[in-house]
């Protein structure tokens, strides 16, 4: 006996549903990899800060440089048969750079301190946006960047690069390794 109308579409509906976990299962281990590589240049880049506090400027822009060419081959070679993977890449990772920049020339004269938070809190609120929409691990991920990031620059004294390495790329590589194992 064939089945019925709902019942073959109760069918559909639980093979897309199947469909989209395991896109998001793949979204999720592309990201771990990415979270990883961002991770450990944010704590060389913050510890660099504390080490070379004269050389800002030149200590993140080797870390943006490293980022986006590590990025972009992780990109290729994560999704090659993706149409656009690596504009879509550089649009993300231009976009908050963009948004850095825009908000230092905004609000000049920010303190170092005031500066370095722009891109993890901007970071973690892309991400608990789009954890709402589609994948709510990156909820978990977002809140915890901003909650580590806010409490190191509220609370870290001189200390402040190192915690804020712990804080931003420590959470990356964390999350990382954690969304590796979905």
């Amino acid at each position: 006996m064939p089945p019925s109308r709902e019942e073959a579409a109760q069918a559909l509906r639980e093979i897309s549903n199947v469909q989209a976990r395991v896109a998001g299962f793949q979204d999720y281990r592309f990201e771990a990899s990415q979270l990883i590589v961002w991770g450990l240049l944010n704590i060389m880049g913050c510890i660099g800060s504390a080490l070379f506090a004269d050389h800002l400027l030149l200590i993140w822009l080797a870390v943006v440089v490293v980022g986006l060419v590590l990025g972009v081959a992780m990109a290729i070679r994560g999704a090659p048969t993706v149409p656009g993977v690596v504009w879509r890449y550089l649009l993300v990772i231009l976009s908050i750079l963009l948004f850095d920049i825009l908000l230092h020339c905004i609000f000049w004269p920010l303190s170092p301190r005031q500066g370095s938070m722009i891109v993890p809190l901007f970071v973690a609120t892309i991400y608990i946006v789009r954890g709402a929409q589609s994948r709510p691990r990156y909820i978990a991920i977002g809140a915890i960047l901003a909650l580590l990031c806010t409490l190191s620059f509220l609370f870290a004294g001189d200390g402040y690069w190192y915690w804020l390495a712990v804080a931003w790329g420590g959470t990356f590589v964390i999350s990382g390794l954690w969304l590796r194992r979905c």
